[in-house]
């Protein structure tokens, strides 16, 4: 997704400049919107995935993590799609139309609130991660840290905080993911707590 985004050089000082560089490398900016929207669908499902875990069920940890991702999966598919749509409707000449305006302005909105939702979710995960100990709780301030960092994706100065929390973050899920599909999470918060019957 961002290496699409960034080949396009859709991100100029206008949205007329935006737009025409749009429509230079539709296919490219608009590889780049599919990328996010199936990002945002894949961490929506993440997230489904992750409230029927016997850690959530049986209450050792907040239903608010899964929920946050839910949410940040949702405004990243809504920034997806209104990517691709910018893609089939950017033209190089004529001025931008009140739909087009619309849109893009939803893209950055969605794209932003989606990303900082997922850095809440990493700063509250980490208190439980903390509280689990092991690995996690040596994982515990990482998470805390990228959470925090994600939330400069509001400070447009700020790019090289957000590329450096997204890879963060994209590392972070794989990390986290592999662990949980692993079994070392729940091996570890049984051998503390003496959860997890299933």
């Amino acid at each position: 997704m961002v290496i699409a985004r960034v080949v396009a050089d859709a991100d100029q000082a206008t949205l007329q400049a935006s737009l025409r560089a749009v429509a230079d490398n539709r296919a490219v900016y608009g590889l780049s919107g599919i990328a996010r929207l199936l990002s945002g669908l894949t961490l929506l499902v993440a997230g489904r995935f992750l409230l029927w875990t016997w850690i959530i069920r049986g209450r050792w940890a907040t239903p608010l993590v899964p929920y946050l991702f839910i949410l940040s999966g949702v405004c990243t598919a809504i920034s997806g799609a209104c990517a691709v749509l910018i893609a089939v409707y950017a033209a190089p000449t004529v001025a931008a139309a009140p739909l087009i305006e619309v849109v893009s302005s939803l893209r950055w909105i969605a794209g932003k609130a989606g990303f900082a939702a997922a850095g809440i979710a990493l700063i509250v995960a980490a208190r439980y991660q903390w509280r689990v100990g092991g690995t996690l709780k040596r994982v515990a301030p990482v998470s805390a840290v990228i959470g925090v960092a994600m939330q400069f994706i509001w400070l447009d100065a700020a790019t090289i905080m957000h590329r450096v929390g997204g890879a963060a973050f994209f590392l972070w899920l794989l990390v986290i993911g592999t662990m949980l599909a692993a079994g070392r999470v729940e091996r570890r918060f049984i051998a503390t707590y003496g959860g997890g019957e299933d």
